[in-house]
């Protein structure tokens, strides 16, 4: 739908400004993961908004780029600021820009970036929220602590309009006193799983030649201690050595997490120890068009993260149907219905995790109907273009109020 379409069928044309508060540089032209912001400002543009997007910068790094995704032009400010552990302090050129958006999206609500955007511009600002409170974020549970004492309870901010990604993310924020919260989760943009491929790389066409009989389980993601890779290894040794299952393999894609070099080598050390070279595929880190050739071939998929804010990889998983095994956190929390779209096991018992596997991969039917309800609720609800009208109600809710 085009701008004029839009226009037509009641909608405003807005400018939107999604503003990244994390004082992280983000490396917007790779290939090999899907961005959320990008996502949602180009269903946006789809339906002819104008959409621009702020991300921090280090000294000297600071520009502003036009870029194309999925053949719509999005505007990008790479600006600088300071890092106030993690808080991107951006200088004052960002709230100029913002005077020029109708609409300014901020990401976390514990951010000083985003109260001070709503402090400056409360009628046209809504937050986007992700995180939650967790046993395993200590760091963040402290640094949240400290924002609620200094900022949470100045200028009404507990009054700003939220977007959760989760049910667990919009509970926490509730027991803190927000009150206008509405939990509509992440999107997908399939554009990067859906790009042409021109040639398969040979250790890709080596594990789609291979498959046969065997029966593949898929990670993707960082090989770190928050992704608990290491439990993996332990339920692939207990299906091939205790149970006999000597067919499985474990497919891991993904490179080792930010200064988490040793756990990495610790994993492969595990590998050699348990002799599971031959069970255990490592395919490194890899584009994502190349997923839509392997998300396929697996029979599970398993992610048995100690937190994530949401987790890309389930959409991506669940879009190409594969039946998932994981534990609570926020994507699974909102995606997850049991023994429908897959499975939620919180324990950190091998055996049991081995047990399910082994009772998703066998019982073929289940796994079938499984796959096909994953990738119905992915379609039909969380693509970015599905799910963008109601961020378009939200933001139309600002201006009306306003």
């Amino acid at each position: 739908m085009g701008a004029d379409e839009n226009i037509a069928s009641g909608g405003r044309v807005m400018k939107i400004l999604l503003v990244r508060t994390i004082a992280i540089e983000e490396n917007l032209g790779t290939a090999t993961y899907n961005n959320q912001g990008i996502g949602l400002a180009t269903a946006l543009s789809e339906l002819g908004h104008e959409c621009g997007l702020v991300y921090f910068a280090k000294k000297g790094n600071h520009r502003t780029e036009t870029m194309l995704s999925d053949g719509y032009k999005l505007t990008v400010y790479h600006i600088e600021g300071k890092n106030l552990v993690w808080n991107a302090l951006y200088n004052k050129e960002l709230f100029d820009i913002c005077k020029e958006y109708d609409v300014i999206q901020t990401s976390e609500c514990d951010q000083i970036c985003s109260w001070q955007i709503y402090k400056r511009f409360p009628e046209k600002t809504v937050i986007y929220h992700g995180p939650y409170r967790s046993k395993y974020t200590k760091k963040y549970n402290i640094r949240s602590r400290f924002f609620d004492l200094v900022f949470t309870w100045r200028n009404g901010f507990r009054d700003a309009r939220v977007i959760t990604k989760s049910k667990l993310a919009e509970d926490y924020l509730r027991a803190k006193g927000f009150r206008n919260i509405v939990t509509l989760g992440v999107g997908l943009n399939p554009y990067m799983l859906n790009r042409e491929i021109e040639h398969v790389p040979e250790k890709l066409e080596k594990v789609i030649h291979e498959k046969g009989k065997q029966k593949y389980l898929l990670y993707v993601g960082a090989i770190s201690q928050r992704k608990n890779t290491m439990f993996l290894l332990r339920v692939l040794k207990t299906l091939v050595k205790n149970m006999g299952y000597d067919e499985y393999r474990l497919l891991i894609i993904g490179d080792k997490a930010y200064k988490e070099e040793w756990y990495f080598n610790h994993c492969f050390s595990y590998i050699d120890e348990q002799s599971l070279q031959d069970n255990v595929i490592y395919l490194g880190k890899i584009e994502q068009k190349y997923l839509r050739l392997l998300y396929p071939l697996c029979d599970i998929y398993l992610l048995a993260t100690q937190y994530d804010i949401f987790g890309m990889v389930y959409l991506e998983a669940m879009y190409f149907g594969v039946t998932i095994l994981t534990t609570s956190c926020g994507g699974s929390s909102l995606l997850i219905q049991e023994g429908v779209t897959g499975y939620i096991l919180d324990s950190q018992n091998a055996d049991e995790w081995a047990e399910k596997a082994e009772e998703i991969i066998e019982n073929e039917e289940k796994n079938k109907l499984m796959h096909d309800n994953a990738q119905k609720l992915i379609r039909d609800n969380y693509l970015w273009a599905k799910l963008v009208p109601r961020f378009l109600e939200v933001y139309r809710g600002l201006l009306t109020d306003g």
